[in-house]
């Protein structure tokens, strides 16, 4: 009598299936990038470039059009339930939180465009008595 074998596909099968799920429901650009790494994975890597190349246009798409997204620990009610009531810590009560896409996006932009003027000084300085000279008496 021989035991029975499962063909090691079947559990990927399952596993990519569930994966997809998750992806197709939270973005469709996310689900592009992870089917084009896996068909990098399995031998398409052309494939698999071009498909992660469009996820990415498209989740950067969403997250110029939409920078917001629901927060997923207190799933959008700005309450996170415990044994007491109260505020979810990372939306602050909002119940929704910026997309990581978008973060990188400002990140970029803000490195990029913003340009520092010559004569700029802090808000406040450093130590008492610096801006003598503009201080009023």
């Amino acid at each position: 009598m021989t035991t029975p074998t499962r063909h090691p596909l079947g559990a990927m099968f399952a596993l990519l299936t569930g994966l997809l799920w998750l992806a197709v429901r939270t973005t469709p650009g996310l689900a592009l990038i992870t089917l084009g790494s896996f068909a990098g994975v399995v031998g398409y890597p052309w494939r698999g470039l071009a498909a992660v190349a469009l996820g990415a246009l498209i989740y950067a798409a969403q997250c110029s059009r939409t920078p917001y997204t629901r927060c997923p620990r207190c799933t959008g009610t700005g309450r996170h339930p415990r044994r007491r009531t109260r505020t979810c810590r990372p939306c602050r009560g909002k119940g929704v939180r910026m997309r990581w896409g978008r973060r990188v996006m400002n990140a970029y932009r803000r490195a990029t465009y913003t340009g520092t003027a010559p004569d700029a000084r802090p808000a406040r300085p450093l130590n008492p008595g610096a801006y003598a000279d503009t201080d009023r008496h």
